[in-house]
């Protein structure tokens, strides 16, 4: 990955932390042994909160990144499409 870096979210008194790589994958998980004797909801809402915080640190780059490659798909498959269509057309025509 070029220009990877890593962010992270913590919550449950840093108990509960969590790591992003710059493109949003999950880099790493820590867990303090003590997050076993929280009740499963509080468990939950500290992951879900490490991780909100893990993405709020994430670069608008990467969104660019991103946008810029769903861009890239789409534009393929439009040329892809429009080369089906046309294969298309020309058998139809041929077999008339």
């Amino acid at each position: 990955m070029d220009g990877l870096y890593v962010v992270a979210g913590e919550a449950a008194g840093g108990r509960i932390r969590v790591e992003l790589a710059s493109d949003g994958r999950l880099w790493d998980l820590v867990l303090d042994p003590q997050v076993a004797s929280l009740p499963v909801e509080d468990l939950r809402d500290g992951l879900f909160r490490a991780f909100l915080d893990a993405q709020e640190c994430l670069s608008p780059a990467s969104s660019d990144h991103f946008a810029q490659q769903v861009a890239d798909a789409s534009a393929t498959a439009e040329r892809r499409f429009a080369e089906i269509s046309t294969a298309l057309y020309d058998i139809s025509r041929r077999a008339r």
